[in-house]
């Protein structure tokens, strides 16, 4: 699940670089149409992520901690979490 995850985002960043860099004479038009269509296209790697059930390392850092502090996880499952996911998204 991580490690599709870092796939949807360097996939949504590549999509977002290609398509917003080569907007080419549109872009001297209005100034802010390439900013604006980049924002739009990154966030589809989230919805990508949210659909398929992935885990990014950011995710994985403010929720593990609080099943820690609420006793439903140890500090073993907090450092298995946190390894497997860093490690997939990095992958």
């Amino acid at each position: 699940q991580s490690f599709v995850s870092g796939c949807y985002v360097g996939f949504a960043g590549l999509l977002s670089l290609s398509i917003a860099g080569n907007i080419g004479p549109a872009a001297a038009a209005a100034p802010g149409l390439q900013k604006m269509v980049f924002g739009a296209l990154f966030p589809v790697n989230l919805l990508l992520i949210l659909n398929s059930g992935g885990q990014l390392f950011t995710g994985n850092t403010a929720t593990v901690p609080m099943a820690v502090l609420e006793g439903k996880a140890t500090m073993g499952d907090l450092a298995r979490s946190w390894t497997v996911s860093i490690l997939g998204n990095i992958l």
